[in-house]
């Protein structure tokens, strides 16, 4: 009896406490990442740990968090780049816009810290599971299963914004590196998938942005910056948030409605490459992979959009106590 009593209590007081999660992300591209990172930093559900880049000019991608970071006043979390380029395809060179905003003086001080090391360092020495929440190519993710397979038992989840698994439709993410997602898939960590069927619901108007824009703080001066020069681009006008839903469902699982399944991504025919396969739980054969991912079928888009808009606009939220000598 006084040990149910004493189980009831500590999970009472581990409910209490923020989520803490490795952030990893191609932030620089659609300017969802910045204002997923954005929401990760403003909501005290989560304890950001760590953040990683990934794809096609990583470096330069971690000096573009690191800017967030110090706009919104958070120098304790510890960068690290990750790769540039997928398991078997060549890095895409391009402009992205959002380096624009990137000066000489964002600089991460310190000796660069690759992102797989970061990865592996965070979880093993945490004394609590940690959940991952990638928004990019899951290369970076890949890797440190690979290099280092006891990390998987200091997961909690994977929450993932990749694939779309109620439509034949390949996903940015997962085709970006799709072997790279197929080794995630595999691992046999809980995976949360937050896909295209329920992120491309959530989009602001153009009255959110003016709400944004409204508050007049450097945290959200440095939104409505992002995605002024996402607007760059022809074709991009008002933002779809896939990333932040990720965020967001990492701390509120409620938000979304999932279907428990396995996933197996298209790696061998060019003209398929990176479907997300979604086979649900009861049609997964006995003697195969285990039905380890809860992809999204619905999402409650008016609650999401009100927490996210709720969160960007309030004042920037300290660094916890304890938290100011990560770096």
């Amino acid at each position: 009896m006084r040990v149910a009593i004493l189980f009831l209590l500590l999970a009472g007081m581990l409910a209490g406490q923020a989520v803490p999660i490795i952030f990893d992300t191609d932030i620089g591209d659609d300017v969802d990442d910045a204002l997923a990172l954005a929401l990760a930093l403003q909501s005290p559900e989560l304890d950001v740990r760590a953040i990683t880049t990934v794809m096609d000019e990583a470096e330069m991608r971690a000096r573009l968090a690191w800017k967030e970071l110090c706009i919104f006043g958070r120098k304790d979390i510890p960068i690290g780049i990750g790769a540039d380029e997928p398991f078997l395809d060549p890095v895409r060179v391009r402009r992205h816009a959002q380096f624009d905003a990137v000066t000489s003086e964002d600089v991460i001080p310190g000796p660069p810290r690759r992102a797989v090391d970061l990865i592996v360092r965070t979880l093993l020495d945490s004394p609590r599971k940690i959940t991952i929440v990638p928004v990019g190519a899951l290369t970076n993710i890949a890797l440190a299963l690979k290099t280092e397979p006891r990390i998987k038992e200091k997961i909690e989840r994977i929450v993932l914004m990749g694939g779309a698994y109620f439509m034949p439709q390949p996903e940015y993410n997962i085709y970006r590196d799709r072997i790279a997602s197929e080794i995630v898939f595999r691992s046999g960590v809980p995976i949360t998938g937050v896909g295209l069927d329920v992120t491309r619901r959530c989009k602001l108007k153009a009255e959110d942005i003016e709400r944004i824009n409204a508050a007049r703080r450097p945290t959200t001066d440095f939104l409505i910056r992002s995605i002024e020069l996402w607007r760059d681009f022809p074709g991009n006008s008002l933002p779809t948030l896939h990333d932040p839903l990720a965020v967001a469902v990492a701390m509120k699982p409620s938000l979304v409605e999932t279907q428990l399944g396995r996933v197996q991504i298209e790696t061998a025919s060019p003209m398929l490459f990176g479907l997300t396969l979604f086979t649900p739980a009861d049609r997964v054969p006995q003697d195969g992979p285990v039905a380890n991912t809860a992809v999204a079928q619905n999402v409650d888009v008016e609650r999401f959009l009100k927490l996210f808009l709720e969160r960007v606009t309030a004042a920037a939220r300290p660094a916890a106590a304890g938290n100011e000598h990560r770096q």
